[in-house]
């Protein structure tokens, strides 16, 4: 069985077979978004969507030391709480609610809101560390890129019954609110010295953000 396993790992986990299967996986997302018969189905697996996602991005990780579980941790637990503390009091990004969506919530925050944010920080971060320009600037251009993912994920989001905001209308404040508290996770990550590569990291974003631009089309 130990030997079956590691074959099967080390033919099919591989970062070329993942990054195709991003493209596959989230067009057949595109697609069963898009037909009516299949929409609530594809919706109801959109917290499944998350989890596999972000354990296949973490499969490649190296290296695992305290201070990337540190920072990822920090994140987590500090997405949760920010988010906690903007849906019951309104005052973070706007008064809004979440759905059933995203599964079981915490303080009406569901728990994969903290797994997302350390799915996105952990991708951008890597993305801008590399851009020879000075920390404050890494910064600066990974939130605005959180910024951008979050313009094409809202009207998604809300088709999708993931969150609903109040008069049927996304506050400026929200991408405020993402901008400064993405520049805080991106600042934790950059802190803690975390360095790794991953390389199935940008296939990623890229897969999910060509999924919900494409869907502000269909839906």
């Amino acid at each position: 069985m130990e030997s079956a396993i590691k074959k099967l790992t080390q033919t099919h986990l591989v970062p070329s077979r993942i990054n195709k299967f991003w493209i596959i996986y989230y067009s057949v997302g595109i697609a069963g978004f898009a037909l009516p018969q299949t929409r609530d189905l594809f919706t109801n697996l959109t917290g499944f969507s998350i989890l596999l996602s972000t354990v296949l991005l973490f499969w490649f990780h190296q290296p695992w030391n305290f201070r990337f579980l540190g920072a990822s941790v920090f994140v987590f637990l500090g997405g949760i709480l920010i988010e906690a503390i903007g849906v019951n009091s309104g005052v973070v990004f706007g008064e809004y609610q979440y759905g059933a969506t995203l599964g079981p919530k915490i303080m009406n925050t569901p728990v994969l809101i903290g797994i997302n944010w350390v799915m996105l920080i952990y991708i951008v971060w890597q993305l801008v560390r590399q851009i020879n320009t000075h920390v404050i600037g890494q910064l600066c251009i990974g939130s605005s890129l959180m910024v951008g993912y979050d313009l094409f994920l809202e009207p998604v989001a809300i088709d999708t019954d993931m969150w609903s905001w109040g008069n049927n209308a996304v506050p400026h404040q929200n991408y405020l609110a993402w901008f400064v508290i993405s520049f805080v996770f991106l600042g934790v990550f950059r802190l803690a010295g975390t360095h790794y590569k991953n390389p199935v990291a940008p296939g990623l974003l890229a897969a999910q953000i060509a999924f919900f631009f494409l869907l502000n089309l269909i839906l």
